[in-house]
């Protein structure tokens, strides 16, 4: 199975888990890839898409690895006519993934022209997470600065790109993580910084990512968050499956 997402450091950080639970399945045929450009925007993937400047670190796990390979200077046009693709995901720059205008026209002209170059390929949206309350990052001010708020027009933006937009489903990583804020789970999802990943975030995103690409349940899958009780994994795990499953699509 080859996956690629066309995003910025929240795939990066929805993918670094990922490999391992694949692997933890005896999977030895799973290619994971990501072209990465710090914060990018849809408009920025839509303009390097018009432009085929060679903006792109190329970041790539290979069947059977644990640990990314990069090359830099890819344009966004070659993976995507390199490889067969079974899923690319897609998704908005954290800050503006909760501004509904900011989708479109990019997310639809996107998932367009990643079904002219990979046909077979699912496209899915990657639907990001809302900020910790601790941020400073700039952009939430957007959202009153407030998480709650945040994840909602997250959802609604999500919700709205999808009726617009040619996609065949929706990773629901912003929903597991709200959901994990109202379980009694007490670590932190963000690292220090409060937008992205922890290790505890990162790992709700890829289990989020394993069941939409799989089609299996996480609560199935035999991979323990390294040194952490494995109930930590367990409650996640639950999260992230009750996310795929209240999604549906």
């Amino acid at each position: 199975m080859n996956v690629l997402s066309i995003g910025n450091s929240f795939s990066q950080n929805a993918h670094l888990l990922l490999p391992r639970m694949v692997k933890a399945d005896g999977d030895s045929d799973f290619m994971l890839c990501n072209l990465f450009i710090p914060g990018c925007s849809l408009e920025e993937h839509w303009k390097n898409m018009k432009s085929e400047e060679e903006k792109y670190q190329y970041q790539v796990y290979l069947p059977g690895e644990t640990k990314m390979t990069t090359t830099d200077e890819i344009a966004l046009y070659e993976p995507l006519e390199d490889e067969e693709w079974d899923f690319v995901t897609i998704q908005q720059a954290s800050g503006l993934s909760g501004i509904s205008e900011s989708w479109s026209p990019y997310a639809e002209e996107l998932t367009a022209f990643i079904r002219m170059c990979a046909p077979k390929a699912k496209v899915l949206i990657h639907e990001t997470w809302a900020y910790d309350e601790s941020t400073k990052h700039p952009d939430f001010a957007k959202y009153s600065s407030s998480t709650g708020t945040m994840f909602d027009c997250i959802s609604e933006a999500v919700a709205v790109a999808e009726i617009n937009t040619d996609i065949d489903g929706v990773i629901p990583s912003g929903l597991a993580f709200q959901i994990a804020r109202q379980t009694s789970f007490k670590k932190s999802l963000t690292a220090e910084d409060g937008f992205h990943a922890s290790v505890f975030g990162s790992y709700l995103a890829g289990a989020c990512f394993y069941e939409k690409i799989t089609g299996r349940s996480i609560l199935d899958n035999r991979y323990v968050i390294e040194d952490y009780p494995k109930e930590y994994t367990n409650l996640l795990a639950l999260c992230a499956h009750t996310a795929v499953e209240r999604y549906g699509k």
